[in-house]
């Protein structure tokens, strides 16, 4: 890899290279050029490298103000308060570092007025006792004896005891200040005053203010800037819209890491092909400016590496999802990706992302719709709904919409596709189409009086009411479409409604006739599988004890165990309800 051509230019293919391994800075001899001009998020990301590596001496000596508060902005906060652990951590490695380095006497002050020296403050105050040192013996005695539980250093001046907790985060304090002490004595001792007149709300209101105009300035902007985001723009406007002025984006000579997007749809990564050369740097920065966007537009933590690796994820899905869309609005085109970076150029990643966003609009309206609309949820948005259809109605309502994982219990992923689109549209088509075969009149016609009457109602779902409702209706003599069984119940079921170890023929028709009225009769295959099958399973698993069925052990199924706090306190028998 050819270096560049003069040490305090950094091109984007050597910060590219850094970011990906930051211990290439081993090989390197101009480091006192190269770090500086670093943008700050991609300094960050090196800074947490480094750390875990234990090489930071090759990053933080050389590094600039601006660069070490966006290290701490991002760092050392936990959402709108300090991050005492942290923060600490970083000021002694600054320290540390600037002493290795063997600068001249004065940088490190220098460096600690020309970032937040209440930060610095605020940081060295929790823990730490400061006890005023005169020329009397005895008085210094009992200095000593006020800070006899605590770690002491005295300071260089003489004029300070300081006390500490004998562990690392105290040793941290004593570390730094030992280090400001050194760099410059009349620093350290202001420093010192500070923290023993400091008023911790104050300064850290004062410094969150600060922070926030700092991230603003990274694309952190606050949320109700961010969620503009979250405003579809139209396909149809967007393949029509005039070219937009994007020199506020900076200019493509400033550093700034290749725009590579290796979890990108093929569809973006061959738009972003097609952009002119003089297009790369300006879209890079954009596209970290939206995801630092979306990021806030989500109320997430700035400072959290997770959270930004997910966020690109995110924006990489959308603007696939978007650049599809635009599509839709240029049917048969002979070159589509030409179309598709004329697009980016001339109105952004930002909309385009929009464009995609649309999308992900429409499902979530949809499913916040459904959970409004019928009663699918307890606690929590689709509690009621078996999987897959629960986790993912709880998924679309979010913000940001995404994809649950059904090959596990938790987590999602981002729509990235148009057929992505289609599966979760259907997701939320088979939930509705699970609800009303569950109260519907001409489904199953549970009432949802009988929810509030278990007595766990948050671990019932809709499908254990069909469950016994098909149950229900074929017992002997049934009277009403549900009730709760009883052990003789199951047992009958277990010897009539299975043949051959299946669930009867009569009652998969039964269940297809419901759908077909409902007019959800394209899901009947999926809801008699997941319905049915469960029902088999429960049936065949039945274990009778001395004869009956410990009640206790059934699952799938609601039995009068269920409801036995409302059979006791209602005194009420099993009709159902009124």
């Amino acid at each position: 890899m050819r270096e560049p051509e003069t040490p305090a230019k950094l091109d984007a293919m050597w910060l590219g290279a850094i970011v990906d391994d930051p211990l290439v800075l081993e090989g390197r001899d101009d480091l006192p050029s190269i770090v500086p001009v670093i943008p700050p998020a991609s300094f960050v990301r090196i800074a947490r490298r480094l750390r875990d590596e234990q090489r930071l001496d090759l990053l933080l000596a050389h590094a600039t103000a601006d660069q070490l508060t966006s290290l701490l902005d991002l760092d050392g906060w936990n959402r709108d308060r300090i991050d005492i652990v942290r923060l600490r951590r970083w000021l002694s490695a600054i320290g540390e570092a600037n002493a290795m380095a063997e600068r001249p006497r004065g940088s490190l002050a220098e460096l600690v007025m020309q970032m937040d020296p209440e930060l610095w403050t605020l940081a060295l105050w929790a823990g730490t006792r400061i006890e005023v040192l005169d020329d009397d013996d005895e008085a210094r005695e009992q200095s000593h004896a006020a800070l006899a539980e605590l770690r002491t250093w005295q300071t260089p001046d003489g004029f300070f005891l300081i006390g500490v907790p004998d562990d690392e985060l105290g040793h941290q304090v004593l570390t730094v200040l030992s280090r400001v002490y050194e760099d410059d004595l009349s620093l350290g001792r202001r420093l010192v005053l500070a923290i023993e007149a400091a008023l911790p709300a104050e300064i850290e209101e004062q410094l969150l203010r600060f922070r926030r105009g700092r991230l603003a300035d990274l694309g952190f902007v606050e949320w109700d800037d961010a969620v503009k985001l979250f405003r579809p723009v139209d396909h149809r406007a967007a393949a029509d819209a005039d070219a937009r002025d994007f020199r506020w984006l900076g200019a493509d000579d400033e550093p700034v890491a290749s725009l590579r997007l290796p979890r990108g749809s093929e569809l973006l990564r061959r738009a972003l092909a097609r952009l002119p050369d003089a297009e790369h740097g300006v879209r890079a920065r954009e596209f970290l400016l939206l995801v630092n966007e979306v990021i806030a537009a989500q109320r997430l933590p700035p400072g959290d590496e997770a959270v930004q690796e997910r966020a690109i994820d995110q924006a990489q899905a959308t603007l696939g999802l978007g650049l599809e869309m635009l599509l839709l609005a240029r049917p048969g085109l002979a070159d589509p990706d030409v179309f598709l970076a004329d697009r980016i150029t001339a109105i952004g990643l930002r909309e385009v992302f929009r464009v995609g966003y649309g999308a992900l609009d429409r499902l979530r309206r949809a499913a916040v719709s459904l959970h409004r609309g019928v009663r699918i949820s307890l606690a929590a948005v689709g509690s009621l709904l078996d999987r897959p259809w629960g986790p993912a109605i709880a998924s679309f309502v979010r913000l940001y919409p995404e994809l649950p994982l059904e090959s596990t219990a938790t987590g999602s992923r981002p729509i990235r596709s148009l057929s992505d689109v289609a599966r979760a549209t259907e997701r939320i088509a088979e939930a509705g189409a699970l609800a009303a075969l569950t109260y519907a009149p001409t489904g199953y016609a549970v009432d949802p009086a009988w929810i509030s009457r278990l007595d766990e109602p948050e671990r019932i779902v809709l499908g254990d009411l069909i469950r016994t409702a098909i149950v229900t209706r074929q017992l002997p003599g049934a009277r009403t479409p549900f009730v709760p069984l009883s052990a003789d119940d199951l047992i009958w079921a277990q010897e009539h409604l299975l043949v051959g170890g299946q669930i009867h023929a009569d009652i998969r028709r039964d269940l297809s006739a419901r759908c077909d009225a409902l007019g959800i009769g394209k899901h009947t295959t999926t809801l008699a599988e997941n319905l049915l099958t469960r029902l088999r399973i429960e049936l065949l698993g039945l274990e009778r004890d001395s004869g009956t069925i410990d009640l206790s052990r059934v699952t799938g199924l609601v039995t009068v165990a269920s409801v036995g706090m409302w059979l006791t306190v209602g005194g009420a028998g099993t009709s159902g309800p009124d």
